[in-house]
């Protein structure tokens, strides 16, 4: 014959309910702090930015003033009479400059069109690093003075020779010859002509 026992009554039941609300309820106090800290945080991140923003806007303001003013300064300012007269002097140059201009190209196109084949000629043979510096064609009595700089004395006799094969400079020899470096930079100086050595002029 078997006989049960039930000791499993009321009061020997583990209260476990009302520990996991208390749990809970620390939980979500705990989570409630945590939002309100946060928000405080952000909200005062905020009012900082908006601070700054402000600040921003207060100086782009400022700026803009200063630049209207000192655009009306400019626009009201009297040209001065330095730059002026400057300015008079450097059209003036330009300008003679170009009256000069239009009488060598009438020179060489129209009354003085014997030396247009002799200026093609010293332009088209013309080596690199070789510069002229003045020409002078005359024609009683026939005689050609070249002028100029260049950056090796080597390249002189090759310009002169290449002149030689065109045809408006057959049978001119060049029979002065003159080479001369400045005291400073590394220019090379020269001057032939097709006149005998020693008629220098």
């Amino acid at each position: 014959m078997i006989q049960q026992v039930n000791l499993y009554v009321l009061e020997l039941r583990p209260s476990q309910e009302r520990l996991q609300a208390r749990g809970a309820l620390a939980v979500l106090a705990l989570g409630v702090v945590l939002v309100a800290l946060l928000a405080g945080i952000v909200g005062y991140q905020n009012a900082g930015m908006a601070k700054q923003t402000a600040a921003l806007e207060q100086q782009n303001r400022r700026l803009e003033q200063v630049v209207a003013e000192l655009s009306e300064t400019v626009r009201s300012r009297q040209p001065d009479a330095e730059v002026e007269a400057a300015l008079a002097r450097v059209t003036g140059t330009l300008a003679r400059r170009q009256r000069l201009l239009e009488r060598v190209e009438s020179l060489v196109v129209s009354g003085g069109g014997r030396f247009s084949p002799q200026m093609a000629a010293l332009a088209r043979q013309i080596p690199e690093n070789v510069w002229l510096t003045g020409v002078a064609l005359q024609s009683e009595p026939s005689r050609v003075t070249i002028e100029g700089r260049s950056l090796s004395g080597a390249l002189v006799p090759l310009y002169l020779e290449n002149l030689g094969e065109e045809a408006a400079f057959t049978g001119r020899t060049f029979g002065a010859f003159r080479l001369s470096r400045p005291d400073e930079g590394r220019w090379i100086d020269f001057r032939v002509s097709t006149g005998r050595t020693g008629e220098d002029s």
